[in-house]
């Protein structure tokens, strides 16, 4: 994709999309939250949980778009949450094609009785987008961390 303003207007597209995201995720809009993502796509959130986790023990990433629904909606739903993404790195690859990396800070809070009191972490997104039928959406989602900090 060479035309500037095309790639600015994707930019922005994704932004949008990374902010929806935010949201759906943490209002529990699990419908808006599955059009986010690629029938396909894979979610990789394996020891997010924790710094510099040991992956090899951690089994597979989480592929398609109904398994990742499922699974973020089980894990998330007991909790209140707050989730947020900054200083975007999104680079477009082609007129369908674009990879990101987005700062995060998540904020978790379980019901009482829970095994913390509040999670706070920091690390980064980094992500792959494909346009299908002129949308833009998670082809791919990975999260590292660098700092965990539990109460």
């Amino acid at each position: 994709m060479q035309n500037p303003l095309a790639m600015l207007l994707a930019i922005e597209e994704i932004k949008r999309l990374k902010a929806r995201y935010f949201r759906t995720m943490d209002t529990g809009d699990w419908d808006g939250f599955a059009s986010l993502f690629t029938q396909d796509a894979h979610f990789d959130v394996r020891g997010a949980l924790e710094e510099k986790p040991d992956l090899s023990a951690l089994g597979d990433p989480i592929r398609g778009r109904t398994a990742i629904v499922d699974y973020v909606r089980s894990g998330i739903s007991p909790l209140t949450s707050a989730h947020y993404g900054h200083m975007p790195e999104i680079e477009i690859l082609s007129e369908d094609s674009a990879t990101g990396i987005w700062a995060l800070d998540d904020i978790l809070r379980p019901p009482a009785g829970g095994p913390f009191t509040l999670f706070r972490g920091h690390g980064h997104y980094h992500e792959r987008y494909s346009r299908i039928d002129g949308r833009w959406h998670i082809a791919d989602l990975r999260i590292t961390r660098l700092m965990v900090e539990l109460n």
